[in-house]
């Protein structure tokens, strides 16, 4: 068999590969092929790609390589990729992305740039940046901050809404992107190799991996091809892990996003948010994973795209744990060791959310104070610091439409009218519902001073089998007038509330009832405000919730 055309075909199609590898190779890692200041060229590789940093700038070449989903091996097809990498990654990392470059033969020297030769391979120029400056490596050193998280939520949220949607197209293969079928798809074969391989294979079997998956893509089926229809499957990153974002300033690129299938790029938003969520987890940040979640659907309003964020999660991490597997190879033990956190680790949080999916009950947590109780800057900080997903009434009064951000103007007084105010509940019900079916307990931030805004949420609990617990943030009423005066003279906010309000709320609002107050967690907030973000304040929260056996 070895002797037949075809096989020497192939053979001498790899050796030809293995040649141009090292020719190109050679040429990039010498100064002279560039036409620039080069110092001490660093080659960095991966399994698909080699870059080289070479002074100022990082060049990308594709391997000659054809793995299935990916087919590097003719010269147009590394040309198109590379084109592709300039353009796709525009939206979430312009700043970096530069043109892309012919290698050609000068005489007995390869060159990079223009030339009369005709090109033997191309590459993507991109600016050159700190690698300090990634989120993993400012991670590892403990740097990764509050505002880097920030940065990275607002910048996804405006990269989705501005991202090309999905048409439906006449094609099969297109109708097909980001469809339940290929979703389902593409889990069971991430998961197909880890139930065979015997490192993880009784992970998998303990976890209930496969039953679970199946089953929670049966009942989603019907929600994620509505929402493919509804224009939230569109251009995404794809490969949203932290190697793949940079601080750069006060800002957060993310660069090297899918450009090589649609498959994997064509996506519900849900599902690219999914793969930074899980990575911060993987790595034991849950607080920076809360905060992220609470940030980008403050930027979204996409409530209703949480209904798939767990399976997206367990998705994303099987993925992370095949490619670790797949990294470590055949190792000598001491690097099985080394590799087997890292597939361990995706692994451990892919069956706990797994195990979120079938065993999780969520609360329902209502706010409840004057403006000027501290409850957003309190309810913010509790959404950190647990597995919490907080709808603002604020923020969500001034969203114009689905999924665009908040207009922090102040609104008309015709916003507030009776039949302005219930219309708005009526929107936040929806919203409450959509997280709590997710599976995930809701905090909802309002002033709930009125009985019958109070009771249509005691309804939605009743109706859905779910605890309710009511938080009443209180201060001293000079504290509140302090507050509100403080916030009308400070930077633009989402509460338009000032003295006047304050004024009419404390006139006309209704007291909370025997029966509510059965069901109230009385919090104190006349207190510095870094007193929100400790485990100490909130005890009195945590203490009812452990006594009635709930899970926070």
């Amino acid at each position: 068999m070895s002797d037949t055309p075809l096989s020497r075909h192939v053979l001498n199609r790899r050796r030809a590969a293995r040649r141009h590898v090292r020719l190109v190779d050679a040429a990039l890692t010498r100064a002279s092929t560039y036409a620039h200041p080069a110092g001490h060229v660093v080659r960095i590789e991966t399994h698909i790609s080699v870059v080289y940093l070479a002074g100022r700038y990082a060049y990308k070449i594709m391997k000659p390589v054809d793995f299935g989903f990916v087919d590097f091996v003719r010269l147009d097809a590394r040309r198109r990729c590379c084109e592709a990498e300039i353009r796709l990654n525009a939206p979430f990392a312009g700043a970096i992305y530069r043109n892309v470059c012919a290698l050609f033969i000068d005489g007995r020297r390869c060159r990079l740039g223009r030339g009369n030769a005709k090109a033997i391979d191309y590459a993507v120029r991109m600016r050159r940046f700190d690698q300090r400056m990634l989120f993993s490596n400012l991670l590892a050193q403990g740097e990764l901050s509050a505002g880097d998280i920030d940065a990275a939520a607002s910048k996804l949220a405006e990269s989705h809404r501005h991202a090309r949607r999905a048409g439906r197209g006449a094609r099969a293969a297109a109708a097909r992107l980001g469809s339940a079928a290929l979703l389902r798809e593409q889990v069971l074969a991430a998961l197909a190799p880890l139930e065979t391989d015997p490192r993880t294979a009784r992970v998998v079997r303990d976890a209930g991996l496969r039953a679970t998956c199946e089953s929670e893509l049966a009942r989603l089926a019907a929600h994620l091809d509505a929402r493919r229809a509804n224009g939230f499957v569109r251009a995404c990153h794809g490969d949203l892990h932290l190697d793949n974002i940079v601080r750069h300033g006060r800002h957060a690129l993310m660069f090297d996003c899918i450009e090589f299938s649609d498959e994997l790029r064509w996506i519900d938003v849900t599902c690219d948010l999914a793969f930074l969520l899980m990575d911060l987890r993987a790595h034991d940040h849950t607080a920076h994973a809360h905060r992220l979640l609470n940030r980008y659907l403050e930027s979204t309003g996409d409530f209703a795209g949480l209904a798939a964020l767990r399976i997206d999660i367990v998705y994303r991490a099987l993925v992370r744990a095949l490619v670790a597997l797949l990294k470590a190879g055949r190792p000598e033990r001491e690097e099985e060791n080394r590799r087997e956190g890292k597939y361990s680790r995706y692994l451990a949080l892919a069956a706990n959310e797994a195990r979120a999916i079938r065993e999780h009950t969520p609360w329902l947590l209502l706010c409840h104070g004057f403006s000027g109780s501290g409850k957003s800057v309190a309810s913010r900080s509790l959404a950190e610091r647990c597995e919490v997903v907080r709808v603002s009434s604020d923020l969500e009064r001034k969203r114009p439409g689905p999924f665009a951000a908040p207009m922090l103007d102040a609104l008309p007084a015709s916003a507030y009218t009776k039949a302005s105010v219930d219309a708005h509940y009526d929107r936040l019900v929806a919203h409450v519902r959509d997280v709590l079916n997710a599976g995930y307990t809701t905090l909802v931030d309002a002033t709930f001073l009125k009985a019958a805004h109070r009771a249509r949420f005691a309804a939605l609990a009743r109706e859905l089998n779910r605890p309710m617990l009511i938080l009443n943030f209180h201060a001293p009423q000079a504290r509140l007038a302090e507050r509100v005066d403080a916030r009308a003279r400070g930077p633009r906010d989402a509460s338009d509330a000032g003295a006047d309000v304050l004024a009419a709320q404390v006139s006309q609002a209704d007291a909370l009832d025997a029966q509510e107050r059965l069901h109230t967690v009385d919090l104190d907030t006349d207190v510095p405000i870094e007193a929100f973000s400790h485990a100490q304040w909130w005890a009195p929260l945590f203490e009812r919730m452990r006594a009635e056996n709930g899970e926070i």
